[in-house]
């Protein structure tokens, strides 16, 4: 088993991020014995952020039952690894119909995308969504959704740079204030 903690893994070269290219970080499907790593991965990358409880609450929950969130049809989840670390995984992100819609409704989301905090800046992020795109248009997705936090602004800025646009989700409700309202983004005519 791969593992993600520098202590459990020999040999790991964090020293290389530096030198990182492309070809060095693959994309591929999850298999399953990286699921528990993936749900760490996920749990360590979300649990900082003060939405944790509320904003990100459904990706909690997803994680109690990962394989079979994934192994729905209509849904996917990819990882990142690092080649010249063992094949560590090194991020992920899911895919899957909107808020258990079938997806022969053409509605999918983005959900539980994270990058390893010492692989972040390197284009991990890009290449996931990338490959997420090319995966929503196979699956026969016409419109994406995706949900993210305020804190998350990288984030943020890398949904717009693939063409998400913000989704304005109406008035605060009591006791939220318009700068900790969730950041819902869509992508329409997928094709």
């Amino acid at each position: 088993m791969i593992h993600n903690d520098p202590n459990l893994t020999p040999g790991l070269n964090v020293a290389a991020l530096g030198m990182m290219s492309a070809e060095d970080v693959v994309i591929s499907p999850i298999i399953a014995e990286d699921r528990d790593v993936v749900t760490e991965m996920i749990r360590r990358g979300i649990g900082a952020y003060d939405e944790a409880g509320t904003v990100l609450a459904s990706t909690f929950r997803r994680l109690d039952n990962v394989s079979a969130v994934y192994e729905s049809p209509g849904s996917i989840y990819i990882v990142a690894r690092d080649k010249s670390n063992n094949g560590l995984i090194i991020g992920g992100a899911g895919l899957g119909p909107l808020h258990g819609l079938s997806p022969m409704e053409g509605l999918g989301e983005i959900r539980d995308l994270v990058v390893d905090p010492r692989w972040r800046g390197h284009g991990i992020g890009a290449r996931l969504i990338k490959r997420s795109l090319d995966e929503a248009k196979r699956l026969g997705y016409q419109r994406l959704y995706l949900e993210t936090t305020p804190q998350m602004e990288q984030a943020r800025k890398l949904f717009i740079r693939y063409g998400f646009r913000p989704v304005t989700t109406g008035s605060p409700k009591v006791g939220q204030t318009g700068d900790t309202m969730p950041c819902y983004y869509i992508l329409e005519n997928l094709s």
